[in-house]
């Protein structure tokens, strides 16, 4: 699009956004621990009420497992990325307190979502659209931190499990006088496969290394003023889905709070390398990522520092890459809502602006790219409206109608890495146009069931793409147009829950499946009611097959499968023991979104954890 039509196309959306009907789409999740009880899972929609879910317990990585969400698994269990309805990666940002933690790796190793301590959590916020200051794309997931307490109050959760996945997590927290501290450490071995296969069996792995995560965090609260400074550890962390692994992590974070105006910085050092494989050539990569922010009740102002630095080596060759070449990223956002009568309209509007450090980097993305530069400057902005109507006391309904537009993620601009033995070199494409994206969403509300309809076209979706440029391949970016159409229902009665997502999407341009989407899923869970303290739940958990790939990226089809969960839990005063056994039938697949991993991707099919057998137990105040 020119930018005349940017601008028209802007215009002609906020007359329809207001003339339109639309609902605003937030889930809002509450968590307590690592497993909860008799916590109410909210989903708010502006106008149209609330519905809630009572469960008896859940995990974390359950909570981001529904509500057309899904985790993406990429190694251990604390190292997984997210999923929201055709959208992954940095489409979908996750903030903590209200802070961006932007991964150093570049296959996001180092997801945000490992960034908080479950322990301390009192809410995760689902929003899918660009209702939010800090929405990227396709949204934004926001962990909330509970207040330290005035009280002294010690809480501490213990969790161990044998089997496919042998492996321990301690926390402890304490509060008092209006501070916290926090602790956890989490050790373990890769899990094994139904087959009792191991990633040293399976997958090239010299030996099944043991992985280690540790943390702790301050807080302080007086009155206007709050504070706090973290630091987290992790090694040796197998991501089979790669050909390197996180062999070292370090997170440092700080902010400091008054009213609602928040100041923050993060800074992480990530090594990741293959030594832990059998191979005859070394792989390095070293990367740093600054990030520092302010944020407040209609504004975000950010600026990051991104800087990798990657080698091959062997008897034969030596290759150096500036694979993120020292990039400066700078954001601003305004944002606001008002009403319109019974519509309420939302708005952002910001920019976007992003530089190359090492600028004769620009010779290597013209070899693919001739009008490459090394900076872009990228309009952002939101807008859309929402309209619901309660028909009866028990049955809801609306519709939503938005657009939004973000720049491209960075390493889908200036990512730059040449491969040795012939292999595709790995390019970044800084012409990318940015991706405007618009969405109709309708939701029919009874009772406790909510049924969510959306359509989404993008224009300038950023893609993956082959090209041979002066008989060279490479493997960069390029802008389609891409459509997705999807349902999601959620619901409970009585003792059941379900969940179920499903999503059709193209790639209009070539006119094939757009790649990475997930199949037809459906979740069913029976919650027991309690007695004398206890009680019990069991899942099941079915996954299409998915035959519509991309063949030109060479996605692979991935078969049907069916799995079992089941727990038993016991509460008594402040003490609370979880017996779970996960994937009970010890059914042996693999999941779907898990193809893209570039420019690292081992190209395997990597077979999820068989049964496991887990025991928690916890408190939530031994004073």
């Amino acid at each position: 699009m020119s930018k005349n039509n940017y601008i028209q196309f802007a215009l002609i959306v906020f007359l329809l956004s207001i003339f339109s009907t639309t609902i605003f789409a937030q889930d809002e999740d509450t968590v307590k621990n690592y497993w909860m009880d008799q916590v109410e899972i909210r989903a708010k929609r502006i106008n149209l009420g609330e519905y809630s879910n009572e469960i008896t317990k859940d995990r974390l990585n359950n909570i981001l497992d529904n509500n057309g969400f899904s985790l993406i698994r990429k190694g251990v269990y604390f190292a997984q990325d997210i999923y929201a309805d055709g959208f992954k990666r940095g489409d979908i940002n996750i903030v903590v307190d209200g802070e961006r933690y932007h991964s150093a790796c570049p296959n996001r190793m180092d997801s945000p979502l490992i960034r908080v301590n479950p322990l301390e959590l009192s809410s995760v916020e689902l929003i899918k659209n660009g209702c939010n200051v800090q929405s990227g794309l396709a949204g934004v997931v926001q962990f909330k931190r509970s207040i330290p307490e005035e009280e002294m109050k010690v809480r501490a959760n213990i969790s161990g499990s044998t089997g496919a996945m042998d492996g321990m997590d301690l926390a402890v927290s304490g509060d008092m006088n209006n501070h916290r501290i926090s602790f956890r450490y989490a050790e373990g071995n890769p899990y094994k496969d139904a087959d009792g296969n191991t990633f040293a069996d399976s997958y090239g792995y010299k030996d099944n290394f043991k992985y280690k995560l540790a943390e702790v965090l301050f807080r302080g609260n007086q009155k206007d003023i709050s504070y706090g400074m973290s630091f987290t550890y992790t090694d040796n962390v197998s991501f089979p889905y790669l050909r390197m692994d996180e062999r070292l992590n370090w997170v440092y974070s700080a902010f400091t709070r008054y009213k609602n105006h928040k100041i923050y910085f993060n800074y992480t050092h990530h090594i990741m390398d293959n030594a832990l494989r059998v191979s005859p050539m070394f792989m390095e990569t070293d990367a740093k990522n600054l990030t520092i922010g302010a944020i407040g009740d209609f504004y975000e102002i950010v600026f990051r520092n991104w800087d990798a630095d990657n080698v091959f080596r062997s008897p034969k060759f030596d290759f150096t890459n500036q694979l993120i070449p020292n990039v400066n990223s700078y954001l601003v956002n305004l944002f606001k809502t008002f009403q319109l009568s019974d519509i309420l309209v939302h708005s952002k509007l910001g920019m976007s602006y992003q530089s190359v450090g090492e600028t004769e980097r620009e010779t290597f993305y013209q070899a693919v790219h001739q009008d490459a530069g090394t900076s872009r400057f990228f309009p952002i902005f939101s807008l859309g409206a929402s309209y619901t109507k309660n028909i009866s006391k028990n049955f809801g309904a609306g519709v939503m109608l938005e657009v939004n537009s973000e720049a491209p993620e960075t390493e889908t601009m200036f990512i730059a890495v040449k491969k040795p033995m012939g292999k595709p070199a790995w390019s970044g494409n800084p012409t990318l146009d940015q991706p405007i994206k618009s969405t109709l969403r309708g939701s029919l509300n009874y009772s406790n069931f909510v049924l969510e309809l959306y359509g989404t076209q993008v224009w300038n979706y950023v893609n993956l793409t082959k090209v041979i440029s002066n008989g060279n391949k490479f493997l960069t970016y390029d802008n389609i147009d891409a459509v997705m159409f999807g349902a999601n229902l959620n619901g409970k009665y009585e003792f059941v829950e379900i969940d179920a997502s499903y999503i059709w999407a193209k790639n209009n341009t070539n006119d094939s499946p757009l790649a990475e989407i997930p199949p037809l899923r459906i979740a069913t869970k029976l919650v027991s009611p309690e007695f004398s303290g206890f009680r019990v739940q069991l899942k099941h958990t079915y996954n299409d097959a998915q035959l519509r790939i991309d063949d030109f990226l060479t996605e692979r089809a991935t078969s049907s499968w069916n799995r079992f969960d089941i727990g038993i839990n016991y509460t008594w005063n402040n003490f609370g023991v979880t017996l779970d056994v996960d994937n009970v039938t010890n059914a042996q697949y693999y999941q779907h979104l898990s193809f893209l991993r570039d420019p690292f991707a081992s190209g395997k099919n990597i077979f999820e954890p068989g049964r496991v057998f887990r025991v928690t137990f916890k408190t939530s105040s031994l004073f």
